[in-house]
């Protein structure tokens, strides 16, 4: 079966989630400076797309997320008006390979999103100090 990984960022504790269920693994990380949910979101993807380069090197992968603007934009269907997003998907492009395909999911089923919402309490509670 063809590997896996789900990403998503969130404003809630600028963080953004990486779920790869092959590995059981959930990874979890701040984002400092990322002022958008769509900055988070691409820099999901980013950190998706390096994680599937080193440990899925030459394999062909699904990378999900529930971000429809980044992942339209990313696969050529939707425009990019400049600014940042411009910057990020081009970042994406780079480092995209021939083995990674980028698909867009419901929230309800990203494990990524889920993971998030799992931890909202933590980040909740840690924002707070």
């Amino acid at each position: 079966m063809k590997p896996r990984i789900f990403v998503d960022g969130g404003t809630r504790g600028m963080v953004i989630a990486l779920s790869d269920p092959q590995k059981n693994r959930n990874i979890m990380k701040r984002r400092r400076g990322a002022t958008t949910n769509n900055d988070l979101e691409y820099l999901a993807i980013i950190f998706g797309i390096e994680y599937i380069n080193k440990k899925y090197p030459k394999i062909p992968v699904t990378l999900y997320s529930d971000s429809r603007l980044a992942v339209k934009q990313i696969n050529g269907e939707y425009r990019i008006n400049g600014g940042n997003l411009l910057k990020l998907n081009n970042q994406v492009q780079n480092k995209l390979t021939r083995y990674i395909t980028i698909t867009w999911i419901r929230r309800s089923v990203n494990l990524a999103g889920i993971y998030l919402e799992k931890k909202k309490n933590y980040l909740s509670r840690d924002k707070s100090q």
